[in-house]
């Protein structure tokens, strides 16, 4: 048998192999991110409407460097890789850039909960860390661990609460973009990021207290800051490109198996002539 009908049976059976597969769509956590320490890393700031006197409809949030601050600033992250192809590498050290927008959308109250909808922002994960080494690639400080951008998503907790879920989804009508110097991405993806606010002070609230009565609220979320963490999953997988897939590897391992059954023979046969 020549060589390349060899490698022919060999694709076929890796084809076949991988058609039996289960289609079923798989949600990966493929990263994950926490605050180095325990002190407050964000903070969400209501605008104040000066016409009324009042808050408004309108809040911006941003990362901030350290706990007392309230601008805008990169924040010390511990930044993880959830794939098995990366499993020993991390956690990292990374600079956390955060910040955005709620755009003329009040925050909901249904029982005891309190929802925010329509946050808007972007995101940054630059690698701080020594250089680590995949395959045959290495990446330094200055590297684009993760970074992104998110429409329409939702904060959502108990009212007067100290935390709160943050969640997005492309499947729910959010428009996400990861980008990252180690991970491709799938065109077509579907993108979700689930994130936690802890410690949040003053506590979550929106509403507000007219002569000790407490009307629901009309306005964004107040003024607060809190702790976040989260992680980041899409559908399919992220690749990573200097490391083969499986099916690359199953590929692989059937080429060259089939390449030694021929030497093999081959050298049967060169026996048998001599």
């Amino acid at each position: 048998m020549n060589l390349k009908k060899i490698f022919a049976m060999g694709a076929i059976a890796a084809s076949t192999l991988v058609a039996v597969a289960p289609a079923n769509a798989v949600v990966t956590v493929f990263a994950n991110f926490s605050n180095v320490g325990n002190a407050n890393n964000m903070r969400w700031v209501v605008s104040a409407n000066t016409a009324a006197g009042n808050f408004s409809r309108n809040a911006t949030f941003f990362s901030i460097a350290t706990a007392g601050s309230n601008v805008f600033g990169a924040r010390a992250t511990n930044f993880t890789f959830s794939q098995p192809a990366l499993a020993g590498v991390g956690p990292l050290l990374a600079s956390m850039t955060l910040n955005g927008t709620v755009t003329n959308t009040i925050a909901t109250v249904n029982g005891a909960q309190i929802t925010q909808t329509n946050v808007s922002g972007s995101f940054a994960f630059i690698q701080t860390s020594p250089i680590f080494t995949i395959g045959q690639s290495s990446f330094g400080p200055g590297a684009n661990l993760l970074s992104g951008s998110f429409t329409q998503s939702t904060i959502n907790g108990q009212r007067a609460g100290t935390s709160a879920g943050w969640s997005a989804s492309t499947l729910g009508g959010s428009n996400i973009m990861f980008t990252s110097d180690i991970l491709s991405f799938v065109p077509g993806s579907n993108f979700d990021l689930g994130w936690s606010l802890a410690s949040i002070v003053p506590t979550l609230n929106a509403l507000a207290a007219n002569n000790g009565v407490i009307n629901p609220p009309n306005k964004a979320l107040r003024t607060f800051k809190s702790v976040l963490g989260g992680q980041f999953s899409s559908d399919p997988a992220p690749l990573t490109p200097t490391i083969p897939e499986p099916a690359s590897w199953m590929l692989m391992i059937i080429g060259f198996g089939m390449v030694g059954i021929s030497v093999r023979n081959r050298s049967r046969q060169t026996s048998v002539s001599a």
